[in-house]
Formats: structure tokens, C-alpha cells, sequence
């Protein structure tokens, strides 16, 4: 009871005990899903509902690393390997992983810069007459 109000007090999730560990159960379970994420080719974490947004957040990192790196270079290579172990490392430790929004964010920026460029087209035009 007291430990109950303790961990209340500090804010501490229900599922952590009052020496901040997680309980054993979910230890093993974010075990076994960075275990998992390890092991799996990257078609397969993109199919596994619990990898699936480390697959994305993994597939965003390599595609960066592409555009910057190159394609087939060994410091590409490294960098991806890299990438996917720090995902897999959040994972065990129980972290979320949150897939990456990527696409909306290009979208947007390309509706401004397309509101922009007409803004100025119509600027110039009104200038002429």
C-alpha cells in the first residue's frame, strides 16, 4: 500500500517497481521483439504488427543514408547496419518506435512552395499591367 502511493507520488508508471525496474515479464517481451526485429529480413518486420514501425523508421534511416552516402559504399553499409541495431536497441529496452511521417511533411512543403511561387506569379503579373 505504501509502495503503491510512493510510486504515485514520484509519477512513476504502475508497471515500474519503486528501484525504477521494469517488471521481468515486459523485460522478456522487449527481449524477445528486438530478437525478433534482429532476425527478421525487413519484408518480414514490415508484415509483424509489432516491428512494423521500426521497419518504416528503418527504411526512412537507409533511404537517407542512401541519398547522402550512395547506394553500394561501405560507409553506407556501416551506417545501415548501424541504423538498424539503434531501432532494435529501443526496442529492448522498451522504447517506442514510432514510424516516420515523411511524406506529409514533403507534402506540405511542397503546397507552400507551390502557394508561393504562384503568389509571385500573380505578384509579377499584377506588377505588368
Amino acid at each position: 500500500m505504501a509502495d503503491d502511493r510512493t510510486e504515485q507520488a514520484a509519477g512513476s508508471k504502475p508497471s515500474e517497481r519503486s528501484n525504477g525496474t521494469r517488471d521481468l515479464t515486459r523485460q522478456d517481451r522487449d527481449r524477445q521483439v528486438a530478437a525478433d526485429f534482429r532476425q527478421m529480413t525487413q519484408a518480414e518486420r514490415l508484415q509483424d504488427k509489432s516491428t512494423n514501425p521500426g521497419a518504416k523508421q528503418v527504411a526512412a534511416m537507409e533511404a537517407a543514408i542512401d541519398k547522402k552516402y550512395g547506394h553500394a559504399t561501405p560507409e553506407a553499409a556501416r551506417m545501415k547496419v548501424a541504423a538498424r541495431e539503434a531501432v532494435a536497441q529501443t526496442l529492448e529496452r522498451g522504447g517506442e518506435v514510432r514510424a516516420p511521417r515523411v511524406r506529409e511533411v514533403e507534402q506540405r512543403r511542397d503546397e507552400t512552395r507551390d502557394q508561393n511561387r504562384a503568389a509571385a506569379e500573380k505578384t509579377a503579373r499584377d506588377l505588368d499591367r
